[in-house]
């Protein structure tokens, strides 16, 4: 995923400070470094689904972020993984990093991994092999291995991670992160280097039928959505699936990647309701690759790794802003709004509408050392607005992440085979028993899987491959104790809890339990101990303000 600087948020009324929030994932990878593994296939199972269910903790980053359970290792070490559309790389933090032998606002939380108590570990390739950094100047640095990798109820091996021993974490705590994307993205530093993610693993070994999942995010109060590799949940969607082809990136020097790596599709129409009152903001845009120069449709990437929509500050300032004039300077608002019936509405691809309720991009902010709600004024606490504006990326990249804020409100089928999503309004917070069908390869697959998908054509991009070359061979066995079957605060792991909160949750062997319940509801904005960044998010705000002088119209 191309860098992703840090979008700043917050800044301080006179009566009370409140630190920077960092909305949008920063994924810029470099120097990184591996050699290929050449393996021979066996495809000796039937191929199925694969499900977990992921969860947001609002203390661990400002604006929160979605998480899954996963294990590495025999015997099995349970780790916590960011779930990122937005990137290819799974890694996770070693026990040995001296970053997580602390305590303190940039400690490891989501566990860690002790290469020297898995009698199944093999280095790969040693350290510095792994060099990730990121656009917010974190950085992870290691050895490349091999190891047994549990997800859901299966165990697969060996699949290929980073493993961080050097950790440099500057907007919150260290966590490891499960990349979702394209292997062609993967932090390497030839294109003979690339190596078989997760997706790409379970579709190699049989497990699943093709390089497909399914998200569903659900809504900013639930506790609990769900990540399903190979197949499609019908009770989490509302209406029919409509299939988008994805499009290439494209940059402002005219360049194109002319190949579908990344989740990248457009916002072709929007409109805003407040007060009881509808505003179109555009409509009629085009989609496809002429969305990048034309004056009615955004293009967008995918990105649950991304907590806000960036926009473009032109953009932001002259048709969103007005539309909300209860949000401030600062980007913050009385958290009354969240609760009201104002609503955004988007189309994407020409094809579907999404409506996004205002509490799911107008969450409470919520000071994490004290866990208590940050007050607005005398009698409303403060909520952010995770619309954001955002300057022209530093790569010159010609679309910017729509996240975690826009995407509660969608189910999403990520279908990297034929290069393609299908999308359809979520139905969240449904109690509906899950009703999954499985997703046959090759580009009819999502239309067969189920009725009344409005199909689009094969995409006449090229598409990003599997590993070109690669010949594999995985095990793969069901695990002894399934992960990701925890829900609600019980999914979080122990280490994760806030001291002194309620307890609940549930727990399992494995040790996926949650001991203490979250003080917040998911989807809060946090805050932590970066007060000194006030003035720098204030600035950024206001420099967004008064950037800009292009308008869709």
């Amino acid at each position: 995923m191309r860098s992703r600087p840090i979008v700043s948020l917050l800044a301080a009324s006179s009566a009370y400070a409140l630190p920077e929030l960092s909305l949008s994932k920063r994924d810029r990878h470099n120097n990184g470094a591996t050699t290929h593994y050449a393996r021979s296939v066996g495809l000796n199972k039937r191929a199925d689904t694969v499900s977990s269910n992921i969860f947001d903790v609002e203390s661990w980053s400002f604006g929160g972020a979605y998480y899954t359970n996963v294990s590495v290792g025999t015997p099995p070490q349970l780790q916590t993984v960011i779930l990122d559309t937005g990137s290819s790389d799974l890694y996770f933090d070693s026990s040995s990093a001296e970053t997580c032998q602390t305590s303190g606002p940039e400690s490891c939380q989501g566990g860690t991994f002790d290469k020297t108590k898995s009698d199944t570990y093999n280095e790969f390739e040693a350290s510095p092999a792994f060099n990730t950094s990121f656009g917010d100047g974190s950085t992870a640095v290691g050895p490349y291995g091999q190891d047994m990798i549990g997800i859901g109820d299966v165990v697969v091996s060996p699949v290929q991670f980073g493993l961080a021993e050097e950790v440099d974490t500057s907007t919150g705590y260290s966590i490891g992160l499960l990349g979702l994307g394209y292997s062609t993205n993967e932090a390497v530093s030839g294109t003979t280097d690339f190596y078989e993610n997760l997706p790409e693993v379970l579709a190699r070994s049989g497990e699943i039928n093709s390089r497909l999942y399914s998200i569903y995010l659900n809504d900013a109060d639930a506790n609990t959505g769900t990540i399903l590799f190979g197949g499609i949940d019908k009770t989490k969607y509302k209406g029919d699936l409509t299939t988008l082809n994805l499009i290439p990136a494209a940059f402002g020097d005219g360049q194109s990647t002319a190949i579908v790596n990344q989740f990248i599709t457009t916002v072709t129409g929007a409109s805003a309701t407040v007060n009881g009152r509808t505003k179109e903001l555009w409509s009629g845009g085009r989609d496809g690759v002429s969305a990048y120069s034309s004056n009615n449709a955004l293009p967008v990437l995918l990105d649950t790794g991304s907590t806000a929509w960036s926009i473009p500050s032109s953009i932001f300032n002259n048709l969103i802003l007005p539309q909300f004039p209860y949000v401030d300077r600062q980007g913050l608002c009385p958290c009354s709004h969240a609760s009201s019936s104002d609503s955004l509405t988007l189309e994407f691809g020409g094809k579907v509408s999404i409506d996004i309720p205002a509490r799911q991009f107008i969450v409470p902010v919520i000071n994490s050392t004290t866990r208590e709600s940050v007050p607005y004024s005398r009698s409303e606490d403060a909520c952010a607005f995770l619309l954001v504006p955002t300057d022209p990326s530093s790569d010159g990249s010609l679309y910017e992440p729509i996240g975690d804020a826009i995407l509660r409100s969608m189910y999403v089928v990520f279908d990297l085979d034929n290069g393609q999503v299908s999308i359809a309004q979520a139905n969240v917070n449904s109690t509906d028993a899950p009703d999954i069908v499985t997703v046959a390869a090759g580009p009819t697959g999502v239309a067969e899987a189920v009725s009344g998908v409005s199909t689009a054509p094969s995409n006449t991009w090229s598409i990003a491959p599997e590993v070109p070359g690669a010949t594999s061979a995985f095990s793969v066995v069901t695990a002894a104790t399934p992960l990701g079957t925890a829900t609600g605060v019980g999914a979080v792991p122990a280490s994760a809890q806030v001291e002194g909160e309620e307890e609940g949750g549930s727990s399992t062997s494995s040790g996926e339990k949650g001991g203490k319940s979250k003080g917040a509801a998911a989807g809060r904005v946090s805050m932590g101990s970066m007060e000194l960044n006030v003035l720098c998010g204030l600035a950024i705000w206001l420099v967004a303000f008064g950037c800009g002088v292009g308008l869709i119209v």
